[in-house]
């Protein structure tokens, strides 16, 4: 007899600990067993076309899972998922550990490093401001001035967001929230896309170690780097000092890293649900067939009667109304951090590239190696920002094409399952679904480009404004 493939049952991993949405409505505790953990659907077979009766799924889970957060630790939640626990425990060695249910002495260590950290960090920016103020404007040493300034400011700001991410506990429980609107099944389906982002992580982080590790050997050696002022290093007075500075960002860009990854992985986790949801919602047919791993999602439902149809399509508008819930709680978490970030990170990028095209001939090789790294990590910065929320709007607004697309819902025409399918047309109709950048404007595709679009007109501008200050030297 066909069967159901098994990717689309619940994943293995996930371990939610036992909490109030993890009890039924009778009281019993519900296991991570598929068996009890989804609704079985009874198939019957009957001249070869398999038909599948629809259970309607309690909600009481949705109100459940609401006081779940109170009642269980964060320490539980993250670890829901691997991927975002390792994540997560990075940020243990980092010493950043404000969760509440943490003892106290270890939230104040970790207050008296990070609160360390960035004071050192804040005394760096004002004294490169207070140069760059006091000295005779030169745009080459000015571009270096301020893309320094923004980069340790996008630093700081990111260890702070990060620190109060953990100490309400946000991330934790909107990943939470993900598996409780659809069973994470969005995330199963795309793990290997989720494993990925983790690995770029790690290497993003290696490769700012050897970077930050190969500017303090240029200190030690008394080698200046571009057009760098050469009275930043003596911010302590003696050179070899400058060490603590280097160190300090370190620290808070390794935060940055961190709190870049969790904002990436939380965005396309909820993205690869609604693509898994987007396909089920273009499934939906009078046949059934077969799926098999070289396939997309393809399964096709079938139903006994329009009534059936109908209460399937309004089971999908009830996971539709989760998993916006979800985006909105995004939406609030991330909408301060992503304008922090666009805001300060167009700038340095633009003043990076500057520093690449006005390299001094004599020594271009050698700047080039210092200079080209610090746009690699600008422009990665930036994709990292805008990829998953603009990706994250499309697959909510492709939902309603989907649905529309779908001619085994309108035709041939009944009157309930017609109204049912305007009613979920309607509920669709929502296009300010995304991440904002802190509620001016959705980030979508066209926004990317026009953001892409003045950053070069700004750069062209900052160019020639360097070719005049040359001349006039």
């Amino acid at each position: 007899m066909q069967h159901v493939s098994p990717r689309y049952l619940l994943p293995p991993f996930i371990t939610v600990p036992p909490s109030a949405a993890d009890y039924t409505p009778n009281g019993k505790p519900m296991s991570c067993d598929v068996g009890e953990e989804f609704p079985k659907n009874k198939s019957t077979e009957d001249d070869g076309i398999i038909k599948i009766a629809i259970h309607e799924q309690s909600d009481e889970v949705e109100t459940a899972s609401k006081a779940s957060s109170e009642h269980s630790g964060p320490e539980e939640d993250y670890k829901i998922d691997t991927l975002f626990y390792r994540i997560c425990y990075f940020c243990f060695i980092l010493g950043v550990n404000f969760y509440k249910s943490r003892c106290q002495k270890l939230r104040f260590v970790s207050m008296i490093i990070v609160s360390l950290n960035c004071l050192i960090n804040v005394y760096f920016i004002g004294y490169v401001v207070f140069l760059t103020m006091t000295k005779p404007f030169e745009a080459e040493r000015v571009a270096t001035s301020i893309s320094m300034c923004t980069w340790v400011l996008q630093a700081t700001l990111s260890t702070l967001f990060l620190a109060h991410w953990q100490a309400t506990s946000q991330g934790c429980n909107i990943l939470k929230q993900l598996y409780v609107a659809h069973k994470g099944v969005g995330i199963h389906y795309h793990r290997r896309s989720l494993q990925a982002i983790v690995r770029t992580f790690y290497v993003v982080l290696a490769l700012i170690v050897i970077y930050s590790v190969a500017m303090a050997v240029a200190n030690f050696l008394d080698y200046d780097v571009g057009y760098l002022d050469r009275d930043i290093p003596k911010i302590f007075g003696d050179r070899r000092l400058f060490i603590i500075v280097q160190l300090a960002n370190l620290y808070c860009i390794l935060c940055w890293g961190v709190a870049l990854f969790i904002f990436s992985l939380l965005i396309h986790s909820a993205h690869y649900e609604f693509v898994y949801y987007n396909e089920q919602v273009r499934s939906v047919s009078c046949l059934f067939s077969i799926c098999t791993k070289d396939s997309l999602i393809k399964c096709e439902y079938a139903y006994q009667s329009d009534e059936m149809l109908c209460n399937y399509l309004l089971k999908l508008m009830k996971i539709h109304n989760r998993l916006t819930e979800c985006v909105k709680r995004l939406d609030l978490m991330f909408h301060r951090y992503a304008f922090v970030m666009i805001a300060t990170i167009i700038p340095t990028t633009i003043f990076s590239l500057f520093m690449v095209f006005h390299k001094p001939a004599d020594s271009f090789c050698i700047e080039f190696l210092f200079s080209f790294p610090l746009v690699c990590f600008c422009v990665f910065s930036f994709i990292a920002l805008v990829n998953a929320p603009s990706k994250l709007h499309d697959t909510i607004y492709n939902t309603k094409s989907a649905l529309c697309a779908n001619t085994h819902i309108w035709f041939p025409y009944r009157p309930n399952v017609y109204h049912s399918a305007l009613a979920f047309v309607c509920h669709l109709d929502q296009t300010n679904l995304g991440v904002s950048i802190w509620g001016f404007a959705v980030v979508t595709k066209q926004l990317v480009l026009t953001t892409l679009s003045v950053m070069v007109t700004c750069l062209a501008l900052f160019l020639q404004v360097g070719d005049c200050s040359a001349a006039n030297r």
